[in-house]
Formats: structure tokens, sequence, C-alpha cells
């Protein structure tokens, strides 16, 4: 459904020693109804597995490949940038997926608004030792909720040439928020599209920097944010409290939204997660759902909340089918 005159989308992939996951990755990205795209991938001088697995990839779909020691994964994801060609451009980790919609849904989007500049979604969280799935809402865009209390979900992000020229690089002095600080550089002037759907996977396992360095991540992102925000200590603290509020009543309206899409009959009147739904046989648990709207509880509730029916993890196969021939592996 591609031509030369649409978009051309490059995904920077920074990978290092992750060949028990990149396979997966490369396979979403295999995957994509929209074939306009590039894939770079930037590995770090793997001793595993996975220079093998790109080389067998290389030559079946628009990705090319490099491998040699780097100064951490921005630097990675630079060098990436640095080979670009696209209009539009975004990163993906080699533990993460995208959805076979992803790249269709985001060039419409950008189509039918020229005039944004970043266009961001939601994402499915799974858990890897349990297959526990949550979805990962995105509150409309403030530049507040950067600033002083959250983020976007990283592979969901999607943005213009123009924004990385004008920005610069990703900061590497940073090991765990560098994104953050990009998309506050970004600043609060530039025009975001928020698109409600599910846009990517985000593959929860003990290795994932988010669960083995939580702490680090939280004081680098503190670091992150403190050149950016200039108020009082009072409004400070102030806006935190109204920022998280804000996310937290934002996510509850998104739930009870969700809910009523996936009990929606027929397919054709679903519109939010118009995607994800019909390609999902959705079961959600009532009970868990209700706890998880329990402030601070919830994020610990969440996880198990949602059953997709699908493996996403394993190139979309029915759960059912598990036992049988794989083509996603």
């Amino acid at each position: 459904m591609s031509t030369d005159s649409q978009p051309l989308v490059s995904i920077v992939t920074p990978t290092l020693n992750q060949g028990r996951f990149i396979e997966q990755t490369i396979r979403s990205i295999e995957s994509q109804t929209y074939r306009h795209f590039e894939h770079i991938v930037v590995d770090g001088g793997s001793t595993d597995e996975t220079l093998d697995i790109l080389g067998r990839h290389a030559g079946t779909y628009p990705m090319r490949w490099t491998s040699e020691p780097d100064r951490g994964m921005y630097d990675a994801i630079n060098k990436g940038m640095r080979q670009a060609s696209g209009q539009i451009l975004a990163y993906l980790n080699s533990d993460d997926l995208y959805f076979p919609w992803t790249l269709e849904v985001i060039v419409d989007e950008f189509e039918r608004h020229p005039e944004a500049d970043l266009v961001f979604g939601d994402g499915l969280g799974i858990q890897d030792e349990t297959g526990h799935e949550d979805v990962r809402f995105q509150p409309s865009f403030r530049y507040d909720f950067l600033l002083r209390s959250g983020s976007f979900v990283q592979p969901s992000v999607f943005w213009r040439r123009s924004v990385w020229e004008d920005v610069g690089e990703f900061n590497q002095a940073y090991r765990l928020a560098g994104d953050l600080d990009f998309w506050l550089r970004i600043g609060p002037d530039r025009r975001y599209r928020k698109v409600d759907e599910l846009l990517s996977v985000e593959r929860d396992h003990l290795d994932t920097k988010r669960s083995s360095q939580w702490n680090a991540l939280m004081q680098e992102s503190a670091a992150c944010r403190a050149p950016f925000d200039h108020a009082a200590p009072f409004r400070r603290r102030a806006g935190l409290i109204a920022g998280r509020f804000r996310a937290w009543w934002a996510r509850r309206v998104y739930w009870a939204r969700f809910a009523r899409e996936s009990g929606r009959r027929p397919a054709s009147r679903r519109r939010s997660w118009a995607r994800y739904l019909a390609a999902s046989d959705v079961r959600l648990s009532r009970g868990r759902l209700l706890a998880a709207q329990v402030p601070w509880l919830g994020r610990r509730i969440a996880s198990g909340t949602l059953d997709s029916g699908v493996d996403w993890l394993r190139g979309g196969v029915a759960k059912g089918d598990l036992g049988s021939s794989d083509p996603g592996r």
C-alpha cells in the first residue's frame, strides 16, 4: 500500500547482546502493512547470536546494520539517526515491538495533520515471565506532564525530521532518560497529536532498564527536568501533584472508554483502539479493572486486567494455537 510518493519512515534500533529478543523486534517491523520504511540497526559489538540474526534478515526487507563499539544507547541512536533518510523518525529498542498497523496509523495521522510535529499513542505492556498484559494509556499532551511527572510511552512516539534538525541529537551524557531530555528540548510550542491506538509492545523482563534500574532512572529523570523547570519549589510541588492527578484521572477515563469499546459489536462501530480491538479477542477482568482504578494500588493490579487472546511476542499468534507451528518464531 505504499509508493515512493508516500513519506519514508526511518526506524533506528540500538542493540547490544539482545539476541534472545531482537528477532521478534525485526519480525514486528517486517510485518508492517505500511511498506515505505527503512530499518537501521546499530549494534554495539554484540558477542551473542545477534549478528547471526541480523545477517539472516539482511536483504529480506529494507534493513541495514552496523556493528562496532559505541558509548551507550543514545550514542547508537544518534549514529542511526545520522544515517536516516526518512521524513518521519523513531527509535525502537531491540526488546520492544510494533503492531502490524503501527506505521500505517502514524503516517495517516501525519498526513491528515500536516501541522503536527510529533505523534504519539498508547502501548501494551507484557510481562515476559507471566504473559500478563496491561494497556499503557497516554493522556493528551501537556508539557507540564513531561516537566514534572511523566513521559511518553517511548516506542509509541514518532516525529518529523524537522524536529530532529532543530532540536539536535540525543544527549549522550544520559544513560537512561535521554529520551525524556529529548522530549523536553522539543518544547511546549510544537504541535503534538495523540492518537487513540496501541502502537507498540513494551516487554518487561528482568534485564529491562525500567525494571532493573528504576531508582537510577528516576534520579536521572529528575536531573533531566531540572534545567527546564524554573518554578519556585512550592509551585513545582503543586504542579507535580496536579500533573499526577490529571494523568491518573485521564487514565481512568481511558480505561472506561476502552472497556466500552471492547464490548461493542460490530467491529465497524469501533473508533478508538480500532486496530487493536479488531485484531484481538479482548477479555477484561472486571474485578481487577475496578481495583486498578485505586490510586497508588492500581499500577500493581493493572497487569492481568487484560487478556487480548493473542501472544503478540510470538508474531500475533492466537494463544490457543501455541501448540501448533508458529510462523512468528
